[in-house]
């Protein structure tokens, strides 16, 4: 959006934005968890992964930085949650399509 405006303004725009470009984030894994605790509880989390409550509550307040191994697990565990969340949708709407059919 703001590359489109500073092209109608006619605006000098740096090189690396002159070509299709896709921005990649990457959170920290105090960020990934506190972005999720809205979302889960630590207690779920927990289960997900199989990493300590207490463990995953010292990640997200910043007293300790898991080991790559305890990182791959939390993210697992997130991208677990999330397919079962879809499966979980798709069911419900192929359940109810068949419902209403018949």
């Amino acid at each position: 959006m703001h590359l489109e405006t500073m092209r109608e303004d006619e605006d000098k725009i740096p090189a690396q934005f002159q070509e299709e470009y896709d921005l990649v984030f990457e959170l920290d894994s105090r960020a990934l968890l506190h972005h999720y605790e809205g979302i889960i509880t630590r207690t779920g989390l927990s289960k997900l992964t199989g990493i300590n409550e207490k463990q995953l509550g010292h990640y997200a307040q910043g007293i300790r930085n898991p080991r790559k191994a305890q990182r791959e697990r939390i993210i697992r565990g997130i991208h677990n949650l999330g397919k079962a969340a879809n499966l979980t949708v798709f069911f419900c709407i192929v359940f109810t399509s068949v419902c209403k059919n018949s």
